[in-house]
């Protein structure tokens, strides 16, 4: 019984010493605004979709550091649909989901205008991916330069 009366006294010491554990802070820098979408139109059962993963993931690291958004707007089925339409209308860009609407596409949106300006697929390689969203961010640089 004493012994009992000692652990329990023991863990409430710890219990009431530790300090709770929250989620760490994270530091965000930079400009919140991208310079364009690059959006995957995508289904699981779609080959061209799956062609487009790692083509996709090596554009993605190669960029990391440029004010682009890439998205996923995944038609799978009839749910996932559902939230590619809310997240396309949310973005502005829910037109270019309409007319676009075959899986196995990567397009290159202005988010300042919401334009179309190219649409990809897995016949690009990865280095003309980031060839092309390099000379449309420079081309959206531009213009905004012009614009002051």
């Amino acid at each position: 019984m004493q012994t009992r009366r000692i652990l329990s006294l023991i863990a409430l010491a710890f219990l009431l010493t530790t300090a709770p554990t929250f989620a760490a802070s994270v530091e965000v820098e930079g400009e919140g605004t991208p310079a364009l979408y690059v959006v995957k139109v995508h289904a699981d059962w779609c080959g061209s979709c799956k062609a487009l993963v790692p083509i996709l993931d090596e554009v993605r690291e190669t960029m990391s550091a440029e004010p682009v958004l890439f998205l996923t707007l995944d038609v799978t089925d009839e749910d996932r649909t559902g939230q590619a339409r809310l997240l396309a209308a949310a973005l502005g860009i829910e037109q270019h989901l309409k007319t676009n609407n075959k899986t196995g596409l990567v397009l290159i949106i202005n988010p300042a205008d919401k334009a179309l300006l190219e649409t990809l697929t897995k016949e690009n390689t990865a280095d003309e991916m980031v060839g092309k969203i390099e000379g449309h961010i420079a081309a959206t640089e531009d213009a905004d330069d012009m614009d002051m």
